[in-house]
């Protein structure tokens, strides 16, 4: 069973991850906008008895706090900085779902990672090729009331078979913690694409994509500009692909770590 952990920022903050497991190399999950660390415990489970898993709830989100003026994307890169400082992570795989990917990414290029082993980006945009639309950017609810509704559906809609029971009830708690205005300004990076783009192809790792169908035509640039990339397209689930589908996906990654390096 995973452990709650609790660790302190450099600027004063009580950030909250589970670990569980051991193993030469750590699996370090960072979960999607306003989502908690406990939506990865199909991985948690099954990954465990081989590797060393941690999972972190950013700050805003999960059993993590954090003030509006204390969301900037420079200091949720640097929580993971931290994070990896911290729990003493030697060799490990960065694993970033939705927002995360662009996160993990932002990581990799503002900080020294000479023991970063692989990276696993899951089901977002990395700047390459077209960028698929998003719903997010169409309508941002303001009202606590709305917002709440709004994360209601889009909870629900990121599955495409029944999440495991209680889930969606926690996920909500965690997604509705942060005032509306707050919320929203997670998703403003101070980047353009191409920042996206050149921090994948400066990664010297083996780097896997797993993707819903949207983000196929990155992938197929992926797989053309980085010697390192191999990509899976999970076509029968939905964005939250390794709970959709967790067998396949732990299967697939379990594949990717074997063949690291």
């Amino acid at each position: 069973m995973a452990k709650s952990q609790f660790f302190k920022t450099s600027d004063g903050l009580s950030l909250h991850y589970l670990e569980s497991g051991s193993g030469a190399l750590t699996l370090v999950f960072v979960p999607g906008w306003l989502m908690p660390a406990r939506i990865f415990e199909a991985q948690m489970a099954e990954l465990s008895p081989n590797f060393r898993v941690i999972a972190l709830d950013p700050r805003g989100q999960g059993l993590s706090k954090a003030p509006p003026n204390k969301l900037d994307a420079v200091s949720r890169a640097r929580d993971i900085q931290e994070l990896l400082h911290h729990a003493r992570v030697k060799d490990h795989v960065l694993i970033g779902w939705s927002l995360g990917v662009m996160e993990v990414l932002d990581h990799s290029v503002r900080h020294e990672h000479p023991d970063l082993r692989g990276l696993v980006l899951i089901d977002n945009s990395i700047g390459m090729a077209r960028p698929p639309s998003s719903a997010l950017n169409s309508h941002r609810p303001m009202q606590a009331d709305a917002f709440k509704a709004y994360v209601n559906r889009f909870a629900t809609g990121m599955f495409k078979q029944s999440p495991p029971e209680g889930m969606l009830s926690w996920i909500e708690k965690s997604a509705v913690q942060l005032p509306p205005k707050a919320a929203w300004s997670l998703l403003n990076k101070p980047y353009d694409r191409t920042y996206y783009k050149n921090a994948v192809l400066a990664a010297h790792v083996p780097v896997w994509y797993a993707i819903t169908p949207r983000f196929t035509e990155q992938s197929a640039e992926l797989l053309q500009t980085h010697p390192l990339a191999s990509a899976t397209v999970f076509d029968d689930a939905g964005h939250a692909l390794f709970v959709d589908n967790a067998n396949l996906f732990n299967q697939r990654l379990r594949h990717f770590l074997a063949s690291l390096p």
